[in-house]
């Protein structure tokens, strides 16, 4: 487009420059054939005179001429004669008629010979003037083809500059159009979300009819169980004394899966929480599951000094108890696990951190429910992180940012709902470092 633009100057810029030297030069031609033209007129006049004054003079001559031959025919001639004779040669008050007519044979010879060549230089002039008009022509011609170009290429220009304005005008109407369409969808989903939200509250109190069912066993965020003897899962039956290993009463008949963690208590009245957090208060000592038979498991004491408080630990002995507060030999718990988390601590929140824990609980024995919504016979909700509430669209966002927005929004608003939903149930609410804790594998 930049080159046509700079092509259709340039043709301009040259039409233009031809105009005015044309012009300027026929100026020029026609100012020195009238000046030529004035220059043989004056010639002309003079030499008309000088030929009217010979005349005079020839005809004074012969009549002199006669009179002194003696020619019969001719007249007298009189004294005004021969004054009018000189006064025709101009030669009133001159003795020497002779040299005066011989002077003036000069004059008409020089005047003869500058009258030829003023009519050789005005025909000169009339051929050069006829020369250059004929280039005048020629140019005109020449300026008169490229002002035919240039409107060509100025036509051109136009129908495509005409062709870009009906495609710009097409595109701005698509992408109003995309907009609209755009603003339409968001109106309905804002629409969804508020009857899924007004079926919510509709939902609620449903949910709060469970509430005498769940609230003798768990609180707005932790277990307590009346009874904390009744988190005991297992005992140990034996203890090798070689290799420190332990034997459990627990197998994979009860779900038992290596890697599993337990609390050791002296007895089952050592199982406490503690009244000021409301968790299960540690055990003499920690075991993790190394291998794992129908009804019996091998597991080995996790080493750890601050549990003895800077004492020597006390030993696991035989018919120690064993805990859990998420395990349950007897019991599979139902999960809801809702959001994306980062387990590995890297300020990530992801969906496959997410199947993670769904992987870590079902290793653990326990169910995971499928979807989002709240089930009459769920245990515990474990919930990521928490979604960040989006910012306001501007008001030239496009159709991508449409739907992030609405994306965010929705999954902040899930998760605000779903926690609300889970306080009015009294279902514990827990996050993964909770877990962890819950599980033994977090202390």
């Amino acid at each position: 487009m930049n080159q046509r633009s700079t092509g259709l100057v340039v043709g301009l810029v040259i039409f233009v420059i031809l105009t005015v030297g044309l012009l300027a030069s026929t100026i020029y031609f026609q100012i020195e054939a009238s000046r030529a033209v004035r220059n043989e007129a004056s010639k002309a006049s003079d030499l008309r005179g000088s030929e009217q004054r010979a005349k005079q003079a020839r005809d004074a001559a012969e009549k002199l001429a006669r009179l002194l031959t003696g020619d019969s025919g001719a007249a007298t001639a009189t004294d005004d004669d021969v004054a009018n004779f000189r006064k025709a040669l101009g030669a009133e008050g001159e003795a020497n008629v002779r040299q005066l007519v011989a002077d003036l044979r000069g004059k008409s010879e020089q005047s003869r010979q500058e009258n030829d060549n003023l009519k050789k230089q005005l025909a000169s002039m009339q051929s050069e003037l006829t020369s250059g008009r004929e280039e005048v022509r020629k140019a005109l011609a020449a300026v008169e083809e490229a002002k035919k170009k240039v409107e060509g290429t100025v036509d051109a220009y136009r129908s495509t500059n005409d062709k870009y304005g009906t495609e710009v005008k097409d595109a701005l109407a698509a992408f109003n159009k995309v907009q609209l369409e755009a603003e339409q969808r968001a109106r309905d989903e804002l629409d969804k979300l508020e009857r899924a939200l007004s079926e919510s509250d509709a939902s609620r109190t449903d949910l709060s009819t469970r509430v005498a069912k769940l609230q003798e066993t768990v609180d707005q965020y932790r277990i307590k169980p009346k009874n904390a003897a009744s988190l005991v899962d297992g005992r140990v039956v034996d203890v090798s004394d070689q290799d420190g290993q332990v034997f459990l009463s627990l197998g994979a008949k009860q779900r038992l899966q290596p890697g599993m963690v337990f609390d050791v208590y002296d007895s089952a009245a050592a199982v406490q929480f503690d009244p000021g957090s409301g968790e299960l208060i540690p055990g003499k000592a920690r075991l993790q599951i190394l291998k794992v038979e129908d009804d019996t498991s091998t597991a080995r004491v996790i080493p750890e000094d601050r549990r003895s408080g800077g004492r020597p630990p006390r030993p696991v002995v035989k018919d120690d108890v064993i805990a859990n507060a998420i395990y349950s030999p007897d019991q599979r718990y139902r999960f809801l696990v809702h959001g994306k988390f980062d387990v590995d601590n890297d300020g990530r929140a992801t969906a496959a951190e997410a199947d993670f824990v769904r992987s870590r609980i079902q290793r653990w024995g326990g169910d995971v429910d499928e979807g989002d919504s709240l089930s009459g016979d769920l245990d515990f909700i474990v919930m990521g992180v928490k979604p960040m509430k989006p910012f306001e669209l501007p008001p030239n966002a496009d159709a991508s940012q449409y739907s992030a927005y609405h994306e965010q929004q929705k999954a902040y608003q899930d998760y605000d709902l779903l926690f609300r939903d889970a306080q009015t149930a009294r279902i514990p609410v827990l996050n993964w470092n909770r877990m962890q804790v819950l599980t033994n594998e977090g202390r």
